[in-house]
C-alpha cells in the first residue's frame, strides 16, 4: 500500500488516497471512490532527485506521492530514469560536467575561436575587407579625430615612394593604400585598417628623425594586413558576440557589435600574439629592402620615452604592449 494523492482533473484540491497493488491489478481507494486498473496501464514519472513522483490513471486522473521502490514494479515513462537519478544524487558528477564544460568554453575561446578565425579570415574576398575599412575610416573622419595632413608634398612623396617598394609583390600589393592624417591630440600613431588601408599621422612621421624609420611603423602595419589581423579580430569579437547573444536571449549585444564595428576596429588593441607575428614580418621585410630593423627600435625607445605612461586609446605605445621585448627582438633582428 502506498499513501497517494488523488487529483481526478476536475477540482484543484487533491483527495487523499491509497495505492494498493495486488497481483496484475492496481486498487486506488479514497473516501469517496474506489477505482481499478490493469496495473500495466499506469505510467510512473521519471526519478528526479528526492520529489515526488506521478502516477498517470488510465481514466485521465494523476497520483502523486513519494518515491519508493513499489514504484518499480510500475510500467517507467523513461527507461533511463535510474542512470538520471544516479547522477543527479552525486553532486560531485555535477562539479566534473561544470569543470569539462567551462574547460570547453576557454579551449574553443583559446584555441578554437582564434583558429577558425584564422581560417576564414584567409578566405573573405577583400574587396568585402576594403568596405569596412573605407567605413571605419570614414567614421573617424566624420569625428574629426583626424583632419588633413599638413606634412610638406616632398616628405609625404619620399614615404609613399619607399611604402610601395616595401608592399611591391607581397600578395595583397594591389590592395594596399596609405593614408596621411594630422591629430595633434593624437600624436604619433599608425594602424592599419582592414582592406590594406594604412593610416599614419604626421606626428609619427616628423618623430621618425629618417625616412626609414617610418618605413619600418609601416611595415610592422604591412604585417597586420598580410596576415589579416584585423578580419580576424573582428571575427573573433562578432562570434563572443553571437555566442552572448544566444546565452542570454539578448539580440541587442549581437546588434551592437554589426553596427559598433567601425568603433571596434578604430579602438583595437591587438593580442600580443598579432603584435609579435607584424613584428616578425616586418623585421623579414625590412631586411629584404636593406633597412635594418634597428630603426625600428630606435623609434620605438623615443616614443616609450615620451609616451611610455600614456594609456589612451589612441597610444601607439598603450596598444602595442612589452616595449622592452620588441626592441630587444628587433635588435636580435638586426645582428642577424
Amino acid at each position: 500500500m502506498l499513501k497517494t494523492r488523488l487529483y481526478d482533473g476536475r477540482k484543484a484540491i487533491p483527495d487523499t488516497a491509497t495505492l494498493i497493488l495486488s497481483g496484475p491489478m492496481a486498487n486506488i481507494v479514497s473516501y469517496t471512490i474506489a477505482k481499478q486498473f490493469p496495473a500495466s496501464q499506469l505510467l510512473v514519472s521519471p526519478r528526479i532527485g528526492q520529489a515526488d513522483r506521478f502516477v498517470s490513471l488510465p481514466d485521465g486522473a494523476q497520483l502523486q506521492c513519494a518515491d519508493t521502490a513499489l514504484l518499480d514494479r510500475l510500467p517507467q515513462e523513461g527507461k533511463t530514469e535510474g542512470l538520471v537519478a544516479w547522477l543527479e544524487q552525486r553532486w560531485w558528477v555535477a562539479l566534473v560536467c561544470l569543470v569539462i564544460t567551462i574547460s570547453g568554453i576557454l579551449g574553443a575561446y583559446f584555441i578554437g575561436l582564434p583558429m577558425a578565425a584564422e581560417h576564414i579570415s584567409a578566405r573573405i574576398p577583400m574587396e568585402y575587407e576594403r568596405a569596412i575599412g573605407e567605413q571605419s575610416l570614414a567614421w573617424i573622419d566624420a569625428r574629426k579625430i583626424f583632419i588633413p595632413s599638413e606634412l610638406d608634398p616632398d616628405t609625404r612623396r619620399l614615404i609613399e615612394e619607399g611604402f610601395a617598394k616595401l608592399h611591391r609583390d607581397l600578395p595583397m600589393d594591389v590592395y594596399y593604400r596609405l593614408e596621411f592624417r594630422h591629430s595633434p591630440a593624437i600624436g604619433p600613431n599608425a594602424f592599419a585598417l582592414p582592406g590594406g588601408i594604412i593610416v599614419i599621422t604626421d606626428a609619427m612621421v616628423q618623430k621618425a628623425e629618417s625616412p626609414g624609420e617610418a618605413l619600418a611603423v609601416l611595415a610592422h602595419e604591412i604585417g597586420h594586413v598580410e596576415r589579416h589581423h584585423a578580419m580576424r579580430h573582428i571575427l573573433q569579437d562578432s562570434a563572443v558576440a553571437t555566442l552572448a547573444a544566444a546565452l542570454t536571449s539578448d539580440a541587442s549585444s549581437l546588434s551592437l557589435a554589426v553596427s559598433g564595428l567601425p568603433v571596434m576596429i578604430a579602438q583595437t588593441k591587438y593580442s600580443r600574439e598579432f603584435e609579435s607575428e607584424a613584428d616578425e614580418f616586418a623585421f623579414q621585410l625590412l631586411k629584404q629592402h636593406d633597412i635594418s630593423p634597428e630603426l625600428f627600435a630606435l623609434l620605438m625607445e623615443r616614443l616609450s620615452e615620451k609616451h611610455g605612461a600614456d594609456e589612451s586609446t589612441w597610444s601607439f605605445i598603450s596598444s602595442h604592449p612589452i616595449i622592452a621585448k620588441r626592441i630587444a627582438r628587433a635588435r636580435e633582428a638586426a645582428a642577424q
